[in-house]
């Protein structure tokens, strides 16, 4: 996963042909401890939202966003829905 601040701190230093500030580098490390964790909690099988927050130790409304941006950007898919109208969702590929 620190693969994912690598090269976006080479990225913007490309495009801009400056050291990003410290503050972006944070918030990709911060991302980056986030999608590890729920794809951790996802290897065991497809969860609900609130399965994974609870497992992770988060917010369901913070995990929601987490993983309907993971799912996005193509890194998450729901799998299936339960009778209560949940979606499981799984690491794509």
């Amino acid at each position: 996963m620190s693969g994912g601040v690598k090269n976006t701190v080479l990225e913007y230093r490309k495009k801009t042909g400056v050291e990003p500030p410290k503050e972006l580098t944070e918030l990709v490390k911060e991302i980056n401890k986030i999608k590890a964790k729920i794809t951790n909690a996802l290897k065991e099988g497809p969860k609900t939202i609130p399965e994974i927050a609870k497992e992770i130790g988060m917010k369901e409304s913070l995990t929601a966003w987490y993983v309907l941006t993971f799912v996005k950007y193509d890194l998450l898919e729901p799998e299936s829905q339960t009778d209560e109208g949940y979606y499981r969702y799984k690491v794509k590929g």
